[in-house]
């Protein structure tokens, strides 16, 4: 068998990286070299599954989030991948130098960067989708600029200067001969989806371009936790790797929901959140500052989430009903996924208080129609061997 140079370059943020991991790994045992191009936050995880971190820094992944995401904010967001490429296509080529991959993987966010080193290198290449896909007949993008109809059209300056930093971009890499509708096409020739496919909307009109590999859980350090009572519900409360303002507020909510119930509720607080600002804990609250999520979801009876894709595949995994409380707005239409699929609840945009959070808790768990569908998901995401499934993949796509 052919062993090849791969390299991932994924944005460092944890739910793009740990969908990757399992796949990383499967790709080490079978004798392929992986380079890995990450912060040096994430470098462990990384190390860890065989690969070789090259480190880099990104500034798309450290920015901090705004607690009210509007069209001025949105409006914005295309031109930050391009900036992204800009800062960090040279910190890879630097990176990399003349060892050059044999095939290279980037995802939605890191794009731009990917689509030049695949043209420059002469490489094949996968685009990854941690979240939900886009083809000609489905876009993510155009789901979420309809929530901004009327407020962002083609002359807003920042669509301007998209267009105006991506022709840069390619003249100044020597390819000015690829258009910018080439350039922004919806997905790459081959395409690796972390999603089971009856997730997918539109799912019919994806072809074999797409290759949906669901979510591989893999084995991850630090996976321990001690566990309540058997007899005793968990609620796993979340909000993301991100920090954005005012998440003390909402954290508190969750808090008062559960206050003084038999329930056992596990929060993670992050690096950011000010522990002062949450005030007096409960004493069946477990305030942690970084979750292991895997051991958690398996024991955890409801997971209130802002539903990070990553995060909501792994609750699925383990049949765990979601409670969606969306910060972005691609969050926004997995929340509405969730519900459409009758696998949760979505409170986008709704004034969420104590008491109407512990009511939905109370019925979502209590839903026998609910439980079916989130055992016939589980069943069918436990069916794939996604791990080796995309390694598969990628070493059919190595070999062109």
């Amino acid at each position: 068998m052919s062993t090849f140079h791969v390299a991932f370059l994924p944005l460092p943020a944890i739910g793009h990286i740990n969908v990757t991991l399992p796949v990383v790994a499967e790709l080490v045992r079978r004798g392929h070299r992986v380079t890995y191009a990450t912060n040096s936050r994430m470098a462990p995880l990384v190390t860890a599954v065989g690969a070789t971190p090259m480190p880099y820094e990104s500034p798309l992944a450290s920015r901090k989030l705004l607690h009210q995401i509007d069209a001025e904010y949105m409006a914005h967001e295309p031109v930050r991948s391009i900036d992204e490429a800009i800062a960090t296509v040279p910190q890879y080529e630097a990176g990399f130098g003349d060892d050059v991959p044999d095939v290279l993987l980037y995802d939605v966010s890191t794009f731009a960067a990917g689509r030049v080193l695949a043209r420059k290198w002469k490489r094949p290449a996968i685009e990854m989708f941690a979240t939900i896909a886009s083809n000609e007949h489905y876009s993510l993008t155009q789901q979420i600029g309809a929530m901004y109809a009327g407020e962002i059209d083609g002359t807003h300056p920042a669509i301007i200067d998209f267009f105006v930093k991506m022709g840069v971009l390619l003249r100044e890499h020597g390819l000015g001969d690829v258009t910018l509708e080439e350039f922004t096409a919806p997905a790459d020739d081959a395409n690796l989806v972390f999603l089971p496919r009856r997730f997918q909307p539109a799912h019919e009109t994806f072809d074999d371009r797409f290759a949906f590999v669901g979510v591989g859980v893999g084995d991850r350090p630090a996976q321990q936790w001690a566990p309540p009572a058997p007899e005793r519900p968990v609620a796993l409360v979340s909000m993301g790797s991100f920090h954005y303002d005012n998440l003390e507020g909402l954290l508190r909510t969750c808090l008062d929901a559960f206050a003084g119930t038999r329930w056992h509720v596990v929060v993670a607080v992050g690096d950011e959140v000010d522990r002062a600002a949450l005030g007096e804990v409960p004493e069946n609250v477990e305030l942690m500052r970084w979750v292991p999520q895997l051991a958690v979801l398996e024991r955890a009876d409801v997971f209130i989430s802002h539903v990070g894709m990553n995060s909501v595949m792994e609750a699925l995994y383990f049949g765990t009903p979601v409670v969606a409380l969306p910060h972005m707005p691609e969050q926004r239409i997995t929340a509405a996924r969730l519900a459409e699929l009758g696998l949760g609840v979505d409170l986008s945009g709704q004034q969420v208080t104590a008491e109407r959070l512990r009511a939905v808790v109370d019925a979502l768990v209590a839903d026998d129609t609910v439980r079916g569908n989130l055992d016939a998901l589980r069943d069918d995401l436990r069916a794939i061997d996604g791990p080796a499934l995309a390694a598969d993949y990628i070493e059919a796509r190595a070999r062109r």
